[in-house]
């Protein structure tokens, strides 16, 4: 070989390397876009917020800014009113994000970043047009996620996760009314036994008192009459059930009444019940270690007890609650419910002992001497 031919060879190698170097720097450039560093959305934009859109777990939950009623509803739930602090958090969470880079343009390499199936959110103006919209993939190690923007063939990693949950009734402000037990003068309990009992006072620094015909030797129990006003002020829900439901149905056929009268002259009616345990007597037959049968009768539960339920009512035709119950049915605690009163006793107690005044002792003056 020549020292023609070598320069020639040496200058082809010398152009490939020019070529391979290019080629590999262009492959594992980052690639760019001008959002890259900033907010997924302006927070300033998220004050014209009309509507959310939440898709989660197969569920869809829509976050409709009433302002005929001046609050969130859960369109899903029967327009009830939703968390403000629920709704302010999510908005917190979108508008806080930051896109920390752009991840892939290519289809192939987005569909592995788990966006099929993954949340969806949205928020909407009044115009019905959408101010941030986008698609939620895998969540990464060190707590960071992949977005994708609706419309987009692009795939970003923001700089948090997105928590949210898919439980409709998680969404719902869970207060039914909002007096304080201090509000109220008048208590009239009707009891599913039958039993009734009305007591009055004056203000919240009065004793209870009652013009009903207690047992001999009985009075008003203070702290248990008391204890109905505290059980029923500012009372809340666990969740929302379909108010024809055959639980709820049972519930009202078999629940206690307590109607409370408030100083502002407003009142509420609350009937708390739930399906009662039913069951019946039935021959079991048993055999004993010897082989010798017999026959004894147990019990046995056909329908067990059901979950505990409110129904309200309010003087005010304009209370809000008047309108949920129309709509829903709402569940509360089972110790709402076990820690009423079931009857009279539990709402008076015994009389105290009369105190015998001992008479003083008679002290005869002392005749005085003579000089």
């Amino acid at each position: 070989m020549n020292i023609r031919h070598l320069y020639i060879s040496a200058g082809v190698l010398a152009v490939l390397a020019i070529i391979t170097s290019i080629l590999t720097r262009t492959s594992s450039a980052p690639l760019l876009d001008e959002r890259v560093g900033s907010n997924v959305v302006d927070p300033a934009n998220l004050r014209d917020t009309a509507k959310i859109v939440v898709e989660t777990d197969g569920e869809k939950i829509t976050l409709v800014n009433d302002e005929e009623k001046k609050a969130w509803v859960l369109e899903e739930k029967h327009n009830l009113p939703t968390s403000y602090s629920r709704i302010s958090q999510l908005a917190r969470n979108v508008s806080e994000a930051k896109l920390q880079r752009l991840v892939s343009e290519n289809p192939d390499r987005i569909a592995t970043l788990g966006f099929e199936g993954g949340d969806r959110i949205q928020f909407i103006d009044k115009l019905d047009n959408d101010i941030v919209a986008f698609g939620l993939g895998k969540e990464t190690e060190n707590g960071r996620q992949f977005l994708r923007f609706y419309g987009e063939e692009k795939a970003f990693l923001v700089n948090t996760t997105f928590y949210i949950d898919s439980t409709l009734d998680s969404w719902l402000e869970k207060k039914l009314v909002s007096f304080e037990a201090n509000d109220v003068t008048a208590i009239t309990t009707t009891l599913q036994n039958g039993d009734k009992l009305s007591a009055t006072r004056d203000n919240a620094d009065s004793e209870w008192a009652t013009d009903d015909s207690l047992p001999e030797k009985k009075i008003l129990n203070q702290s248990s009459v008391g204890q109905i006003a505290s059980k029923f002020a500012g009372l809340s829900f666990t969740a929302t059930a379909d108010k024809d439901g055959p639980n709820v149905v049972a519930a009202r056929e078999n629940s206690h009444q307590f109607d409370l009268q408030l100083n502002n002259g407003k009142s509420y009616q609350f009937r708390i019940g739930r399906q009662p345990e039913v069951k019946i007597e039935k021959e079991v037959e048993k055999e004993d270690e010897n082989g010798e049968k017999t026959t004894e009768m147990e019990e046995e539960v056909v329908t067990p007890e059901g979950p505990v339920y409110f129904f309200i009512s309010s003087s005010d035709a304009g209370d809000p609650v008047n309108e949920y119950m129309r709509r829903s049915a709402f569940e509360v605690s089972s110790y709402q419910f076990t820690s009423l009163p079931e009857s009279l006793d539990a709402l008076i107690s015994d009389a105290p002992e009369p105190v015998e005044e001992t008479p003083a002792p008679l002290v005869v003056p002392r005749a005085e001497e003579s000089p």
